[in-house]
């Protein structure tokens, strides 16, 4: 019976396991849902068994389906690894980074990444999460973002200020009240710092008539461009629109004990030419 047990299911019931969504395992393999539930309930009927409890929350794995996407996951990772071998020169990397670090840091840099490094892709996966790279094969390397642990390689430890749009801060610094813009972090990243912190070091003279929160930081971003308040962010994360001086600083920057940019990645593909070389360009800018 397993002799005739298709690649391609195997592939999608691990997927659907793994991201606990069939939108999502369909979206990476390059399929519809429906497709990919077609598969996986194919697979089903040839094992003779449940694989998936399915909700109106998405999909999780029956122990006898746990067992069997782990199994899988291994097995998969090998395949890929061999397959990676035979293609040095493949320059593609799939990278996980958060939904903020990809629209507002990355992906205006792409265009230059293209120009340096001509032989290398990106291809992007957002997730506020911590992504399992031990069962999500395709990824090559993660850019978290949270505390700072001492079994993984830090990029850069982060940093915080006010800032906001030119003629705000003419208004913020003559003492007008304005609105305080605060990411709220949905990403698992610890206790990460305030406005308090920042105001308590700095003695910050800021009128602040109310504070707004907001879970994507993306949006406090959108509202600080549109002028609607000052923003409590990283100056890594919004350093090209501070460059452009579309965004300014409102008093000084304070690296605050909180939250780093850290890089994950299992050992082989860490140790890959490509990954290696995106690293260094990565760490160029930052450094710039």
């Amino acid at each position: 019976m397993s002799a005739h047990i298709s690649h391609r299911a195997l592939r999608a019931f691990e997927a659907a396991a793994r991201h606990g969504t069939l939108a999502r395992a369909a979206e990476e393999l390059g399929v519809t849902p429906t497709a990919l539930s077609h598969s996986i309930k194919a697979l089903e009927a040839q094992l003779g068994l449940p694989l998936l409890i399915r909700s109106s929350r998405g999909v999780s794995a029956t122990a006898e389906g746990e067992q069997l996407a782990q199994r899988l996951a291994g097995s998969f990772r090998q395949i890929d690894a061999a397959l990676s071998a035979l293609e040095p020169q493949s320059g593609r990397i799939t990278l996980a980074v958060t939904p903020a670090f990809a629209s507002l840091w990355l992906a205006p840099r792409l265009a230059q990444l293209e120009t340096e490094l001509p032989d290398l892709s990106v291809r992007i996966e957002t997730s506020y999460a911590p992504v399992d790279l031990k069962r999500a094969t395709q990824i090559d390397l993660a850019i978290r973002y949270g505390p700072v642990n001492e079994d993984e390689e830090t990029l850069v430890e982060d940093e915080f200020g006010a800032f906001a749009t030119p003629s705000l801060r003419d208004k913020a610094l003559a003492g007008r009240s304005v609105d305080l813009l605060s990411p709220s972090w949905r990403m698992p990243i610890g206790a990460a710092p305030g406005w308090s912190d920042l105001s308590a070091q700095t003695g910050s003279p800021l009128n602040i008539a109310q504070e707004r929160a907001f879970e994507d930081e993306q949006f406090a971003v959108q509202c600080a461009l549109a002028g609607q308040g000052v923003l409590l962010g990283s100056p890594h994360l919004l350093s090209l629109l501070i460059q452009r001086d579309l965004l300014v600083p409102v008093g000084p920057v304070l690296r605050l004990k909180g939250p780093a940019y850290k890089i994950a990645g299992r050992e082989e593909a860490l140790q890959s030419l490509k990954v290696r070389t995106f690293l260094k360009w990565l760490r160029v800018q930052f450094e710039r």
